[in-house]
This record gives structure tokens, C-alpha cells and sequence, in this order.
């Protein structure tokens, strides 16, 4: 069925559905869905200034793998220290959260005040599952109040679908326990080399393929050791 006659904006906003799912597609292994989604996430998704996964590891352990922005991990990470937040609470309850204005809602009082102080003015986080079965949560972050209208919602809500769908295929072939637990450490490896060199998510990503290339070690080796040791070591000289 052709979309000629719709309404330009409701066939915009088709292709974008379709876009999204041929795009995360097209990721070649799981690493780089992760890094994928949350890029993604932010450039489809207007007035969004970071995207990050959360997902639920052994022991009912939460962590996120991958984000977009500094201010979608710091914010993470305020949630995890604190123990409560909007994402978490998607996690918890099954179910869509949304915060219009931080100034104003006066919800999880301890995450609230240090997010504040990172910018962030509108939240939405966003179950990821697949059959009932709850993975994590897909998080959005804005500098601006009442950022996520009805359209956004629904459109992070398709978007969720459909990287949980490829997640979970990812997740199953890379076996689930050793795949995520790997990830984590990846994850807090980007957020080292984002806080030190002042890259993006994304290019802090390449960086460390690139060097586990040049070195001929796993990605998740190199990983642990940046982690350990806030240093990315030095690529082998030529010659």
C-alpha cells in the first residue's frame, strides 16, 4: 500500500520505522548494535541529547553497555549510585517512564538533584522486552523541558521493539551470561576514554577496536585493562 496519500509527517514518520529496523540490521555483531542503538536513538528522536541501554545481567544485575553521550552515562551512572530513578523504575514496574521537567517532578529526590546538575530537564525511559520477557531499558535524555511529545513516545516505544528483537538474537548467539558481563566492561571503557580524550560514545567505541586491531587482543581484554587503568595503551610502532 502506498503512502502518497497520507499526511506527509505520518509518512515521514513510517519511513523512519522502516529505517531504523534496516539500520540496526546492518550491525555486524553485538558490540556494535549496542553502540548502534543508542546512536541511533538519539538522532531519530528530536530534541535528544543522549541515549543509553540498560540491561538486566546475572543476579538481576543492571548495567549499561552503551550510550551516546557523556550526559546519557553520567546519568546512568547517577541512577545506579542512588539506587532510584526513571529508567530503573521502567525496569522495575514494566512499563514506559516519562519525566517532562526535572525543576518540577519531584519523583526519586536524591537522582533528581545530581541529573539536575547535569543539564538534564526531560527524561524518557523505555522497557526493552521481547514476549513478556524483560531485557532492560532504552533511556532518553534532553536539555529541555517537555522535550518527548506523544509522536516521540511512540516512536522511542517502536524503536525499543525493534532493537530488542535484535538484541535478544545478538544476546542468544554471543551466549547471554558472558556476553553481557563483557559488554559492561566495554561500556565503563568508553566512559573512560569519552571523560579523558574528550571523544563521543561512538568514537571511543572505534578507538578501541582500532587499537584491539593494532595489538591483536579481544576488544573485552583491552577493555578490562582501560578500565583498570584510565590508560589506553600505545599502539605498536611500525617498523
Amino acid at each position: 500500500m502506498s503512502v502518497e496519500g497520507h499526511d506527509s509527517a505520518d509518512a515521514r514518520h513510517l519511513e523512519m520505522v522502516a529505517e531504523i529496523a534496516r539500520r540496526l540490521a546492518e550491525a555486524k555483531d553485538l558490540d556494535e548494535l549496542l553502540q548502534r542503538t543508542a546512536t541511533l536513538g538519539e538522532e531519530y528522536l528530536e530534541h535528544c541529547d543522549g541515549v543509553s541501554l540498560m540491561l538486566i545481567g546475572g543476579a538481576g544485575r543492571i548495567s549499561s553497555p552503551a550510550f551516546s553521550s557523556q550526559v546519557a552515562y553520567d546519568s546512568d551512572q547517577a541512577q545506579y549510585e542512588t539506587g532510584q530513578g526513571p529508567c530503573l523504575e521502567s525496569i522495575r514496574e514494566h512499563a514506559s517512564m516519562l519525566i517532562d521537567d526535572l525543576e518540577t517532578d519531584e519523583r526519586w529526590p536524591a537522582y533528581r538533584e545530581r541529573v539536575l546538575s547535569l543539564g538534564v530537564r526531560s527524561m524518557l525511559g523505555v522497557r526493552l522486552f521481547v514476549l513478556g520477557d524483560t531485557m532492560g531499558a532504552l533511556n532518553f535524555y534532553s536539555a529541555r523541558p517537555h522535550a518527548f511529545d506523544q509522536r516521540s513516545i511512540l516512536l522511542a516505544q517502536v524503536f525499543a521493539s525493534h532493537a530488542s528483537v535484535a538484541l535478544k538474537a545478538a544476546i542468544t548467539e554471543a551466549g547471554q551470561e558472558v556476553a553481557l558481563r563483557s559488554r559492561d566492561i566495554i561500556g565503563q571503557a568508553k566512559g573512560v576514554l569519552m571523560a579523558r580524550e574528550g571523544l563521543t560514545a561512538t568514537d571511543a567505541f572505534a578507538r578501541l577496536r582500532e587499537r584491539s586491531q593494532q595489538l591483536n587482543r579481544p576488544v573485552r581484554l583491552l577493555a578490562e585493562e582501560v578500565a583498570a587503568t584510565g590508560e589506553l595503551p600505545d599502539a605498536p610502532r611500525s617498523g
